[in-house]
This record gives C-alpha cells, sequence and structure tokens, in this order.
C-alpha cells in the first residue's frame, strides 16, 4: 500500500473551505488528523475540526478495518451522527468511502494523493433535512 494518509501513524494537518446548502457563504476550517499505529488488523484516526467562527470544535473518530489493497470496511463516529458504517475504496491515487443507508445521514468523501504528497481532499454530505454539506480541502503530513 502506498499511501501514507491513514495507513500509516502519524500527524495529518489541513484546511479547507465548507459550503453549507443553507447559506451562501463559504466558511473556513481546519483539521488535524491523528492516525494510531495498527492494531488488531484495525486503524483508529481522530479528526478535530476547527470551524471559522464555531463555538465548539468537532471530533470524529474512524475505525478503519478489514483492509486489503482495493478495499475496506469504516465506521464513522461523533456525538451528532452516532455510529455510521461505510465501505471504502482505494487504488494508487485516491482513498474514498461512502456511507449510504442511514436513516440520517449519508455522502462520501475522497482524497487524491499530489505529487508532494499532500492530499486533496473533496466530500459531499447530505442530512435528512435536505441540508448539504460540501468540503474542499488539503490535507499534509506533520512533520515533527
Amino acid at each position: 500500500m502506498d499511501h501514507q494518509f491513514i495507513f500509516a501513524p502519524g500527524t495529518w494537518i489541513g484546511e479547507g473551505r465548507i459550503l453549507f446548502s443553507s447559506s451562501p457563504e463559504t466558511i473556513r476550517f481546519y483539521m488535524r488528523w491523528t492516525v494510531e499505529p495498527i492494531e488488531n488488523h484495525r486503524i483508529i484516526a481522530r479528526q478535530l475540526i476547527e470551524i471559522q467562527g464555531a463555538q465548539e470544535n468537532i471530533l470524529n473518530t474512524f475505525t478503519f478495518s478489514s483492509i486489503s489493497d482495493e478495499k475496506f470496511n469504516i465506521l464513522l463516529e461523533n456525538d451528532l451522527v452516532g455510529q455510521i458504517k461505510g465501505n471504502g475504496v482505494l487504488d494508487g491515487k485516491t482513498i474514498g468511502w461512502e456511507f449510504r443507508g442511514h436513516p440520517s445521514f449519508e455522502g462520501f468523501e475522497t482524497s487524491r494523493i499530489e505529487e508532494n504528497g499532500d492530499y486533496m481532499v473533496h466530500a459531499e454530505y447530505a442530512s435528512t433535512s435536505a441540508h448539504r454539506t460540501t468540503i474542499d480541502a488539503r490535507i499534509w503530513k506533520k512533520n515533527l
């Protein structure tokens, strides 16, 4: 596996913009991913998101399991949506996952590696209330 993001322990940081369908404004955000070493054939990654103007940060915990060279299972946990299971795919350039079938949340996210090792992220999520969230960001490995 050539991807360092998600599949190797470390810290990744990033920044980007979020667009909510309920607002014409584009909002800046910052994130930090902390990826733990593989344990029991699972990878746990915590994503802390700080949205410009928001009072509280969002913490997402991702568990990646059943990992092969082409696919994996993913579990997202946070205080807003609880636990959501999804499926992921990967190839030499892209890591992607989607969440479908949850009663109040679904969507997808892709991270495409650039020549310099950074990743360009694009995600689209929707809730049952017809609110859509579009995310575009860049993440890079934090050098210690």
